[in-house]
């Protein structure tokens, strides 16, 4: 349980980093919505491998390459389910960006968990 809830804490963090990156891309520079989208994840990517190695997970395997590899694939594949739904909820649906990014965020933040949890650490 003490795992599970390190991640929340350590999953809204990314999240705060990855949607305010986002966001600041989309509205302050003007870049395209699954572009902006993109940049916030690579963020992401780096705070996220870092607290979830060190602080949820606490793992402390030599291999830290192989485990990386993992994670960008683990990333990459929970990347793409939080973009179908992503141009789910922003192009069919048409809620604003900010709601569909929160609603499609949620759909990465579950699938990465379970491959963290089984799969990667």
């Amino acid at each position: 349980m003490k795992k599970f809830l390190r991640y929340i804490f350590s999953g809204v963090i990314n999240t705060i980093v990855t949607y305010i990156t986002s966001i600041i891309l989309l509205k302050i520079f003007n870049i395209f919505l699954v572009i902006s989208n993109l940049l916030g994840y690579v963020v992401g990517i780096f705070v996220s491998f870092y607290l979830n190695r060190n602080f949820v997970f606490r793992s402390n395997q030599v291999g830290i390459k192989k485990q990386f590899y993992k994670f960008i694939c683990a990333c990459l594949f929970s990347y793409f389910i939080n973009l179908i739904f992503l141009i789910f909820f922003s192009y069919i649906f048409e809620l604003n960006d900010y709601i569909s990014q929160i609603l499609s965020m949620t759909t990465y933040s579950l699938t990465f968990y379970y491959l963290s949890n089984k799969y990667i650490f």
